[in-house]
């Protein structure tokens, strides 16, 4: 039996990230997979870029990150922009590299099929900003396995950006989304993510998306008084 740990979209969140690598250690995946998006919207950037550069062993570039270490903020709305030039404000240079120097995508083989798993922050049609939802045509998810033929042969694609769990089915291939740690958005302020569980001998898996509560006050407070805007503070409260 082999245990993936996915987690993706932390945002600088350190009160979820801590509670959630705590639980993950105490589960000793074999490996830890971070979908992106370590920075933006919180107040502790510098704290959650030390902890997932250290834990995670497969690690892609999320749109956050990206527009930090390019210094390009153009496809950001005015609130996530001001929360990415305080942010970085607060990182050294070399910090900043740290975050732009994951690639846009990850493959890796799961043994479960012939075909292997693929890790991207929004989707292989576009790597840092496709919002994938379980609301898409059918073809749609086709389409996205169709792309990964470029490279090779994919069944598990596992997917970050939109901040809410998911689990697709679109023939024989699955598509997952871990949720958020640090910002989620389908009214859930819990911390999300997922394990993924995969017997080699039978060629089997299973998962779980996990919730964890986590101190909200204390990151609310922090941001409260670095004096972030209102909005961004009780967003996180209700999980949108």
């Amino acid at each position: 039996m082999m245990t993936l740990a996915v987690f993706s979209d932390v945002h600088s969140n350190l009160e979820a990230l801590t509670t959630v690598v705590d639980y993950i250690n105490d589960a000793s995946p074999e490996i830890i997979i971070f979908l992106g998006d370590t920075v933006g919207y919180g107040p502790n950037p510098k704290e959650c870029i030390r902890i997932i550069e250290k834990i995670a062993h497969i690690h892609v570039v999320g749109n956050h990150d990206y527009a930090l270490a390019t210094n390009n903020f153009q496809y950001f709305n005015p609130l996530p922009k001001k929360s990415l030039l305080w942010t970085k404000e607060q990182l050294t240079k070399r910090e900043i590299q740290i975050l732009g120097s994951h690639p846009f995508f990850s493959i890796f083989p799961l043994f479960i099929s012939e075909g292997n798993a693929m890790f991207v922050h929004g989707s292989p049609r576009e790597p840092l900003r496709d919002y994938v939802s379980p609301d898409l045509p059918e073809w749609t998810y086709s389409t996205f396995f169709e792309i990964t033929n470029e490279y090779t042969e994919v069944d598990f694609l596992f997917l970050g950006h939109t901040h809410k769990p998911l689990h697709i089915v679109s023939g024989d291939k699955h598509l997952f989304n871990p949720g958020s740690v640090g910002q989620p958005r389908d009214k859930d302020p819990r911390a999300s993510f997922l394990l993924f569980n995969i017997n080699e001998k039978v060629k089997k898996f299973d998962f779980e998306h996990i919730r964890l509560d986590y101190d909200i006050e204390a990151i609310c407070k922090k941001m409260k008084d670095l004096q972030f805007h209102k909005f961004m503070i009780n967003r996180l409260k209700k999980g949108v």
